[in-house]
């Protein structure tokens, strides 16, 4: 009898097991491509065949998740179909699971049916992902530095095979574990394949990369509008790191004068490069200190079809690893060249974010080449739209996924009634949207662009009036009347 009943419990577990196997999704094949190529951004594609196991039931949606211990570096996640190209649609879930694993949607361009396939391409950009190691170095030896990431992918469906690929631009030192592993070259190293059943442990990877890795701890970007002045001034501020292995033994003003003879390049970050419109003008930079006098902006440029001009900041100090460098600079260009009306509607268009590349070349001037490549990884982005005052109807239509968007008002000199100012706010900036386009749309009446002359001229004239009317009242005690003679006594004394 016991045996009987064994062999029941043994079937209803078995068809509990089975109908868990085709209860929905499953990853039947990961390949996922780590790209240590464009420090300090890490970019991170995941391929995925996904099969609808389920005897019934139709999905319209796959669910993506990240470790909660990269979630401080995510930048930016998409996700497309590799067949078609075709981008879907993702919204981030709220919170995180019971692991800790942060969630995103994405919507299938069509319902998976029971036992179809689809391949997805999930891409990741985290940023200052990867430290150096050794922290501390001299300025002249190589960088190294170290990456780690857990050897399964997190996922919320079963997935029965998979492998991590890391590609890097140096050569790779070490990596482990070596077990399961490949090198395929000097350069690229595999892990897996992993089964469904294989233990997760962490992957290391040591890899060489001497290239310029920069940090803007705080960046802020500011634009005021003056219709007025037919203006738009912009000002950004930075916060700066250098994410380079820190100074072994302590600077050395002498040595690092000598590597100028020595070698081509080390680890000090010398010039600042920062692409500006080429009708720009009134440019100036001001550290902590004062006006950076250093700095220099080169004459117009050309590179495809765009015109530009290059400012060339040379802090006052060379930048070395782990050190940080604080400054603000700033320029104005013509209002007409990003704003438009229509009927009291305006419509402002500006650049979301500004690139900056950071050289630790020897060379007094640096190749325009170099612009292509921003090194500089934005860790915590504001940007501000300060509107004339009487703008009203404010909208703000940001091109990316942000943080957080809101308006404020704030007065500046003369202002009576404030003005409307747009805060957008962005942790972890991806590279990609660097070319992205802000459009901010206003009313602004005809008597909102006098409110400003009427008020001062009726603050003038009220200053006047007061002016006026203190100086014809008597502030002090009147004198007293002088007594008028009699004219009898005044007979008798003639007489």
């Amino acid at each position: 009898m016991r045996t009987i009943w064994r062999a029941v419990v043994a079937l209803l577990l078995l068809a509990l097991v089975a109908d868990a196997a085709n209860s929905g999704l499953v990853n039947t094949n990961v390949i996922r491509t780590v790209d240590l190529k464009t420090l300090p951004s890490v970019k991170e594609q995941i391929g995925v065949v996904v099969q609808n196991d389920h005897h019934s039931k139709v999905f319209k949606t796959y669910t993506v998740q990240i470790a909660q211990n990269k979630a401080p570096y995510l930048a930016d996640v998409s996700v497309r179909e590799r067949k078609s190209g075709v981008e879907l649609v993702v919204t981030k879930l709220n919170g995180t699971d019971n692991d800790g694993l942060l969630s995103y949607r994405a919507t299938l361009a069509r319902p998976l049916q029971p036992g179809e396939k689809i391949s997805l391409n999930v891409d990741c950009v985290f940023l200052a992902m990867v430290e150096p190691r050794p922290r501390a170095v001299v300025p002249t030896d190589d960088q190294t530095w170290l990456w780690t990431d857990s050897a399964l992918v997190p996922s919320a469906y079963p997935t029965r095979k998979q492998k991590t690929v890391v590609r890097t631009s140096g050569d790779i030192r070490a990596h482990a574990p070596t077990g399961d592993s490949t090198r395929d070259n000097a350069k690229s190293v595999t892990f897996g394949p992993f089964t469904a059943d294989a233990p997760s442990e962490p992957l290391e990877v040591r890899f060489r990369d001497n290239s310029e890795q920069l940090e803007a701890l705080v960046h802020r970007r500011e634009y005021f509008v003056s219709h007025w002045a037919n203006d738009l001034n912009v000002q950004e501020y930075y916060e700066l790191r250098n994410r380079a292995p820190a100074i072994a033994g302590g600077f050395d003003k002498v040595k690092q004068t000598m590597a100028k003879f020595t070698r081509a390049r080390d680890n000090y970050v010398k010039t600042l490069l920062v692409k500006v419109p080429a009708d720009a003008r009134q440019l100036y930079v001001v550290d902590e200190i004062g006006n950076v006098s250093t700095s220099a902006v080169t004459r117009r440029q050309r590179v495809d079809n765009e015109v530009f001009r290059v400012m060339q900041l040379r802090p006052r100090f060379p930048l070395a690893g782990q050190w940080n460098y604080t400054w603000w600079h700033g320029y104005s260009v013509p209002l007409t060249g990003y704003l438009r009306a229509t009927k009291g509607r305006y419509a402002l268009r500006v650049p979301f974010i500004g690139a900056l590349v950071g050289s630790a070349s020897q060379n007094d001037e640096i190749p325009l080449s170099a612009l292509a490549t921003p090194n500089t990884a934005v860790r915590a982005y504001q940007l501000r739209v300060t509107l004339p005052e009487g703008a009203t109807n404010v909208h703000a239509h940001v091109p990316v996924a942000v943080d957080d968007v809101s308006q404020h008002h704030t007065a500046y000199y003369f202002d009576s009634t404030g003005r409307t100012v747009v805060v957008i706010e962005q942790a972890n900036v991806a590279p990609s949207t660097i070319n992205a386009q802000l459009l901010v749309t206003y009313d602004y009446s005809a008597l909102a662009l006098w409110q400003k002359p009427l008020v001062v001229a009726l603050a003038l004239f009220a200053v006047f009036a007061l002016a006026s009317a203190v100086g014809r009242m008597q502030l002090g005690l009147a004198a007293a009347p002088k007594p008028r003679r009699s004219q009898g006594r005044s007979k008798e004394s003639s007489s």
